[in-house]
């Protein structure tokens, strides 16, 4: 997918130390994702994108993993926006808005398919900026979600339902 001047494409797994550099550091404050990212970039459902310019350079990645909701008597399978993150230097362009949109769009077109109701994401309650985002593009806080995280914040988990 092409806006100017930049570029979404499927990453591949030459990228990956590339993504869990990046992640590692947007994700600092949270814990330790050096490990996370390539627990969940090795999963057969996870698929992820990065945002490059026309030069090559990664600024961004998305990352969207799909699995069967826990409990669900009708089987159903969840899309659950994984990670998001734009290095500092390009944050502010319009880069994050971009993959999430290209992370929507994605899961709008295979929900009929695949039985896919909604697209989740959690977030930090401290994480302001990206709240704003993800009600902006139309998420909702998915009432009774929310997790209280061992590191004294709380996990806001938001859903935008799909078809």
């Amino acid at each position: 997918m092409r806006w100017a001047g930049t570029v979404i494409r499927r990453a591949e797994p030459a990228d990956h130390p590339w993504i869990v550099e990046t992640g590692a550091e947007a994700y600092a404050e949270l814990g330790d994702y050096t490990r996370i990212l390539p627990s969940w970039l090795a999963q057969a459902g996870v698929l992820a994108w990065i945002d490059h310019d026309l030069q090559g350079r990664g600024r961004g990645f998305a990352m969207l993993g799909f699995y069967l909701e826990a409990g669900s008597p009708r089987a159903e399978v969840v899309a659950d926006l994984l990670a998001l993150a734009v290095l500092p230097a390009f944050q502010r362009r319009g880069i994050g808005t971009r993959l999430l949109s290209h992370v929507i769009e994605v899961s709008e077109r295979v929900a009929p398919t695949s039985r896919i109701s909604a697209l989740r994401l959690t977030v930090a309650e401290t994480n302001v900026a990206a709240q704003r985002l993800y009600e902006r593009l139309l998420f909702e806080r998915a009432p009774g979600r929310d997790e209280a995280d061992p590191r004294g914040f709380q996990r806001l988990v938001y859903q935008r339902f799909l078809g």
